[in-house]
């Protein structure tokens, strides 16, 4: 292999390793990084070997071996990549294959180029039957799929004087527009400078040179050109022609281009969600700290107002509750408002649009200070840049309206809206635990009547079914799966309840004297669970086929109207019959029930009711524990273990109870 003269094609950090191993086996050793740069580098001397990697700048060594058949078919190649390439490689008619394997593989390759060189000494290389004529050659160059061009130096400013096919399809140039001028006829106005400097030094310097240059086709289209020059010398030495390979990759460098741009754009959106992170989730630590701290529901309104203010980028906050009957906003906590701002009653229409907008549709709304054009809580008039209203809800109701202001166009975006949207349902969650707990321990309450008169009503199509009166015993919940508990009376067998859109499953749970308590699986447990979740504690519910009537119980401060709106959007016919204040009664299961919700899983709930409603604690049992683990989709000893936890829990609350000590 001595003095063997090795055409190494390599665009990674392992070049330099690569050649250094060759050459201390007594290679010469010739670098490039490009497929163009080894043709044009091909054509300039002579070689005993080709060593290729498979990912090359721009292109692959696989497509390196095809062009260089073209030219040299001769030359022993030996391809140096992953071993996933092998198979390809050999299909391509490389003489040898070497798998990469960081410098354990160097030792393989410098073998194999010894191979294949000593086998080229052997042979000789007498191809005087087989020497190209000099219309071969021409034929080749003509043919050959990458743009090709000569320049004559000894012109004056050096002009092109041969282009092949390729080079007239890929430039857009015909050869007579090109002939006789330098082809910087391809360059415009979005030409890099640098670029044109560096190809007018390589060419006075008689230097070979690989560019990606911006080019210009005749009708103005720019591409990116792929482009290697190099000399081309006569017997003396000098410089005859200059070779110029053009190669289009125009799209390698788009899809370089958005590679980069979407990887700014990333970064950009990284660091924007790092600052949003860093900003809200300071007021959410606070914000959580007050909802588990207090229970004083102006002392929450006004503590949340002081963390979000308290936080870089808000300049001001109020909570405040819309009233949709007057249409006006009550303001109950402020911060960086002015005086006179914080505590009057203002109409809505007054307001900014975004405040309007949360109250009717119960979602986040936000405006910028371009936008507001309001005779109170403006935006700009605050100082700030955005305002973001929040609706203050859980479940459908809604407990009020949270203002932010924002101080800079980049504060209350999109993604920073969401996380506020998140924790305006943290706090209305909080507001309904503190209204809950109101209706449980207040000395006196508000019973309310109120009756229905829509069929589409639960109990009143239950009614129109069985043709009797249904009255509401109470419902319970297991994962998905909703049961409400009914009683009616029937003098002949019961119809099919099924049948109902709403009913997916009927179950008798007792039955005596024509009088049933059924269990129906329903889709949904609308109106009930609405109505516990605005702090209504449910007293009585009776329906017969045309008209409904509901009791509930509400705390003395609480706004019978929310109860009846939220009737009104679920049903025709919503009237108010009575509101009389009394003095607490003694608590109705349901209430009993509701005590305890604090103590008992959901698990121990839902096992405790269904034995309940299903007359497990009856003597005789209507039921076994196994038919009940069945409904509630777990295993007879898991129902057990569940009751018997709740079971210990309801007779120690009703012995504390029974003590005065609850």
């Amino acid at each position: 292999m001595g003095g063997s003269h090795v055409l190494l094609v390599h665009s990674r950090d392992e070049t330099e390793r690569v050649a250094t191993a060759l050459e201390e086996n007594g290679c010469q050793v010739t670098t490039v990084e490009t497929a163009t740069s080894a043709i044009a580098t091909l054509s300039n001397g002579e070689f005993d070997c080709l060593v290729s990697e498979y990912r090359l700048r721009g292109d692959d060594g696989l497509s390196l071996v095809g062009a260089v058949r073209s030219v040299a078919e001769e030359l022993p190649v030996v391809m140096y990549a992953d071993r996933a390439f092998a198979d390809d490689a050999f299909e391509r008619d490389v003489d040898r294959f070497v798998a990469k394997n960081g410098t354990a593989s160097h030792a393989s390759l410098v073998d194999e180029v010894e191979t294949v060189t000593s086998r080229t000494e052997a042979v000789g290389r007498d191809v005087s039957d087989h020497e190209p004529t000099a219309s071969d050659v021409v034929r080749a160059i003509d043919d050959a799929p990458i743009g090709i061009s000569l320049s004559d130096p000894s012109l004056p400013d050096n002009p092109t004087v041969y282009v092949n096919d390729a080079w007239e399809e890929i430039t857009g140039f015909d050869r007579a527009s090109i002939l006789g001028r330098n082809p910087r006829i391809l360059q415009g106005p979005a030409t890099d400078p640098e670029i044109k400097s560096a190809l007018s030094e390589a060419v006075d310097a008689e230097q070979p040179v690989t560019v990606e240059i911006k080019n210009y086709r005749p009708d103005g289209t720019p591409w990116w050109n792929e482009l290697s020059i190099a000399p081309v010398y006569d017997e003396s030495d000098d410089p005859v022609h200059y070779v110029g390979f053009q190669k289009d990759v125009t799209d390698r460098k788009t899809a370089e281009r958005l590679a980069e741009e979407r990887a700014a754009k990333l970064i950009e959106e990284k660091e924007a969600l790092e600052r949003i992170l860093a900003r809200v989730n300071g007021v959410l630590n606070e914000i959580t700290h007050v909802l588990v701290e207090e229970n004083d529901r102006p002392v929450i309104d006004q503590q949340v107002c002081d963390e979000i203010v308290d936080a870089e980028g808000y300049g001001a906050a109020w909570i405040g509750s819309a009233d949709s009957a007057s249409r006006a906003l009550e303001l109950t906590g402020t911060a960086g408002l002015e005086t006179s701002e914080q505590t009057e009653s203002r109409s809505i229409a007054a307001l900014p649009d975004a405040v309007s907008t949360a109250a009717e549709t119960n979602e986040i709304a936000c405006q910028s200070a371009r936008e507001c054009d309001a005779d109170a809580l403006d935006a700009a008039a605050v100082g700030a840049r955005r305002i973001a209203v929040v609706p203050l809800v859980y479940g459908r109701k809604r407990y009020g309206l949270l203002g932010i202001y924002g101080e800079t166009e980049s504060a209350l975006d999109a993604r920073e809206r969401r996380l506020f949207d998140s924790i305006g349902t943290m706090i209305g969650t909080r507001f309904n635990a503190v209204e809950m707990s109101k209706v449980l321990t207040a000395d006196r309450v508000v019973e309310v009547t109120m009756s229905i008169d829509d069929p589409a009503f639960p109990l009143s199509a239950v009614a129109a079914t069985v043709e009797a009166e249904v009255e509401y015993v109470g419902r319970t919940t297991a994962g998905e799966e909703t049961e409400l508990f009914v009683t009616t009376r029937c003098d002949g067998p019961l119809p099919d309840l099924t049948a109902l859109p709403f009913v997916e499953a009927v179950r008798e749970v007792a039955g005596a004297d024509d009088v049933y308590t059924l269990a129906l699986t329903v889709d949904s447990a609308s109106p009930f669970a609405e109505l516990t979740d605005y702090g209504a504690s449910i007293s009585r519910v009776t329906a017969n086929s045309s008209r409904a009537r509901l009791t509930v119980d509400l705390p003395l401060e609480y706004d019978v109207r929310s109860v009846l709106e939220l009737l009104e959007s679920l049903y025709d016919g919503v009237e108010l019959r009575s509101r009389v204040e009394h003095d607490r009664r003694e608590r109705t299961p349901g209430e009993f029930a509701s005590d305890l919700e604090q103590q008992l899983t959901s698990r121990q709930q839902a096992s405790l009711e269904a034995a309940h409603m299903n007359g497990y604690f009856e003597w005789p049992r209507l039921s076994d524990g196994e038919e009940i683990a069945k409904t509630l989709g777990i295993t007879r000893q898991t129902f057990h273990q569940h009751l018997r936890a709740a079971e210990r829990k309801l007779v120690d609350t009703y012995v504390e109870m029974s003590n005065g000590t609850s």
